[in-house]
């Protein structure tokens, strides 16, 4: 990064340097200390414009290589680069660059001016190629910013020496004996030729075009050895401070400008520290004796709120680079990272005194505790701070709300008013087996009075989609209870109980509902296999994956593809073949009264009503997963709403409503309509003491991470000792001031 031009009073410094210098190397975390989870999804699927990852400012200025007391002062991280990338998930380096002629032995130097960390070329030989050789799987990315070409007068000069010696160093470095120019990403390789957008992760591993190298100069352009000029294939903010996100540079631009890949999307690099030096940056990043608001500059609470503000000012690209100072602070921006590529809850449970603390604009200021938010009344959006297929509760006792397994759906639907069934009509079935709901379970209890749908969700209603095959069982010969409807005999035969919720119910009482008998008459027998509410499957085209759609080629998640291939939706997948010979024993309904000998009386001089009345909403056509560009008043409302907002392909507003603007970079996984939990989970609530800044030992699943109660460290040996070592500190600090003020 740039050197900052302006520096606080020496005294001030002086004092922030020698608290920073002494402090012990730490790795605390706050109020949540969320670990990353084994269970996330695989990135190999992901375009590489799709991925969000860590990245470090000035990552060379680190403790470790800092060979002086006054290195210490001019530093921004705490680990090695080795150690930034195996232990923090840093995937991104920022790296000052100046060329040092004087020097014979590593002319490049890493610097963070004035302060010199040592030579390019020796640092990525001990702490880069190490890490490459280890982890094979690894993309990482090169940002280069150099620095005192401009002072010399010769810049052109200056310039080219150092491209020279660049040039020299990737190809004297070697992975498993591979010059390093050799894993760099070249987007004229013939393998992209052919390419609409970036490659995925898993094809650039096939490729072993690992390393993205960017550079803040055009001389330095070299397609030969993958080195990349910044402005041509990304989009930055201004990286002074966090209040603000500001235009750097080819701000709203959507499309990158390299040859023959201009539909390619743009990168954005979003810087996020707060201060002119990463002494000042301390304090705002890594707790001291207590939890930090919002978890501080690298906690959901500052982090995702800063995001949003940034993509609703450059267009709705999300940041693919997130730059932070003290990266060794990384639990929650890991988690955030995550819920960027893979979706999930947001995180909760940091220390707030407001809602502009937290990442769900939800704070329990009783308890000065973030917690999900409430959605409104009858919304079908995932609620901020839950899992999809949850819905945010208030807690009776006044803690934190709670996110609980439940099917926001009216499961005590009652007769039609508009329905007019007789006694004396046939029994009718539906000629076709896809049928149409706000979820599965009402498409096959409903089925008789829902809507057909053989040509998929365009027959639907707007707020329904379209579910299948399955066969419609209704004895319609007995009139429905005005209460609960049961679910069908066709549903309980195939699928496991769903509990039984009645209107005046809490969800905690929910109870099981006893398992069907099995001699009740369906049409389904028990052996048969259960009849999956899959409509999204793997392939290279829509036709493909229609044609070979099967349980091993389904994508419930949108992401379980292997590469080369894509998730659709909107598939029907006809996995159970049709009965094509008859039954042996054709099933009769017996009459419902002796026959008459006279005629029926005539018809009625009223027809019969509908069975339902017509609907006066717009259908639309079938999903398209694929699309990446939604409408909304910002990004998190297009990302919530994406199933049921307006699409905008190509990025055009004109078609978003009033108030609204079209959103990129945004990848719809399905309701959880689409697959819904068949027996919910009921969490029963916990219990927070009032006055208490934390909730009991209880784990919260956020995005893919365990959110835990934190340690107490104050009350451990450990923390005296630490508090001890702090007054030492004050000591010395006020040494400092006397020595500074007297001499």
């Amino acid at each position: 990064m740039p050197t900052e031009p302006t520096m606080p009073h020496p005294i001030t410094l002086l004092l922030l340097l020698l608290l920073h210098a002494l402090s012990p190397t730490t790795s605390a975390e706050n109020a949540t200390n969320t670990t990353a989870s084994e269970s996330l999804p695989s990135d190999g699927h992901l375009p590489f414009h799709r991925l969000t990852v860590l990245a470090s400012h000035n990552a060379h200025a680190n403790r470790a290589a800092a060979d002086s007391f006054f290195e210490t002062l001019g530093i921004n991280q705490e680990n090695s680069i080795y150690e930034q990338l195996r232990d923090d998930g840093v995937r991104a380096l920022l790296l000052d660059l100046r060329l040092d002629s004087t020097r014979t032995d590593d002319p490049l130097r890493l610097v963070h001016e004035p302060l010199d960390y040592g030579g390019f070329e020796e640092e990525m030989k001990a702490n880069l190629v190490p890490f490459l050789e280890e982890d094979e799987n690894a993309v990482v990315s090169l940002y280069f910013q150099t620095v005192g070409d401009t002072e010399t007068g010769d810049e052109d000069g200056v310039r080219a020496e150092m491209l020279e010696r660049l040039r020299g160093a990737f190809t004297s470095l070697r992975v498993r004996d591979a010059p390093l120019k050799e894993l760099t990403f070249k987007f004229e390789d013939e393998r992209w030729t052919n390419h609409d957008e970036w490659p995925t992760m898993n094809e650039l591993r096939e490729a072993n075009q690992r390393l993205f190298v960017f550079f803040d100069r055009t001389e330095f352009d070299d397609s030969q050895y993958g080195f990349m000029y910044n402005q041509y294939v990304m989009q930055e903010n201004d990286w002074r401070g966090i209040d603000t996100c500001d235009s750097r540079y080819m701000w709203q631009s959507l499309n990158v400008s390299l040859p023959y890949k201009s539909n390619w999307s743009r990168l954005f690099m979003m810087n996020h520290f707060c201060c002119d030096s990463g002494a000042e940056s301390y304090g705002n990043v890594i707790p001291d004796s207590s939890p930090l608001l919002g978890g501080g500059d690298n906690g959901w609470g500052v982090l995702y709120p800063r995001i949003k503000m940034c993509m609703e000012s450059n267009g709705g690209v999300k940041p693919n680079f997130i730059a932070l100072d003290w990266v060794v602070q990384h639990t929650e921006a890991r988690a955030v990272a995550d819920f960027m590529n893979f979706g999930g809850a947001l995180g909760t449970r940091q220390l707030c005194s407001s809602d502009n603390h937290c990442a769900t604009s939800s704070c329990n200021v009783e308890l000065g505790l973030c917690q999900c938010k409430e959605c409104s009344e009858g919304s079908d959006e995932i609620c901020d701070g839950c899992e999809s297929g949850q819905v945010c509760f208030a807690a009776l006792d006044g803690g934190l709300n709670e996110c609980r397994n439940a099917e926001r759906l009216q499961m005590n639907i009652t007769r039609q008013d508009s329905v007019n069934v007789t006694q004396d009509e046939p029994q009718t079935e539906k000629d076709e087996n896809f049928y149409c709901g706000e979820a599965y379970t009402l498409a096959v209890g409903n089925c008789s009075l829902g809507v057909v749908c053989p040509n998929g969700n365009s027959d639907c209603p707007a707020d329904q989609v379209c579910f299948g095959p399955f066969e419609c069982v209704t004895d319609i010969t007995s009139q429905p209870s005005e209460e609960f409807l049961s679910l069908p005999t066709v549903l309980q035969s195939a699928q496991p109980s769903l509990p039984t919720l009645n209107s005046s119910s809490p969800l905690s009482t929910l109870t099981p509902s006893p398992s069907p008998s099995s001699s009740l008459n369906s049409t389904v027998s028990a052996t048969d296999p259960p009849v999956a509410p899959v409509t999204m499957y793997c392939g290279e085209t829509y036709e493909t994956a229609k044609e070979t759609c099967s349980g091993e080629t389904s994508c419930p998640g949108g992401y379980e593809c292997p590469s080369g291939q894509i998730c659709f939706g909107g598939i029907k997948c006809f996995t159970r073949p049709p009965t094509t010979a008859p039954t042996a024993t054709p099933t009769t309904m017996p009459p419902t009264s002796a026959p008459t000998a006279e005629p029926t009386r005539e018809p009625t001089a009223s027809p019969v009503a509908p069975t339902s009345s017509p609907t006066h909403r717009p259908t639309r056509a079938p999903f398209d997963f694929s699309n990446e560009y939604y409408c909304g008043t910002n990004f998190t409302d297009a990302q919530s709403r994406c199933y049921t907002t307006m699409p905008c392909p190509g990025g055009a507003p004109t078609v978003c409503a009033d108030g609204e603007t079209c959103y990129n970079a945004i990848r719809c996984i399905p309701p959880p309509s689409i697959s819904p939990t068949l027996n919910p989970t009921v969490v029963p609530p916990t219990t927070s003491p009032v006055g208490s800044f934390y909730a009991p030992s209880d784990a919260v699943h956020v995005a893919g991470h365990t959110t835990i109660a934190p340690f107490k460290w104050e009350e451990s040996s450990q923390g005296r000792i630490l508090d001890a070592i702090y007054s030492l500190q004050n000591v010395l600090i006020v040494v400092g001031y006397f020595v500074v003020v007297f001499l």
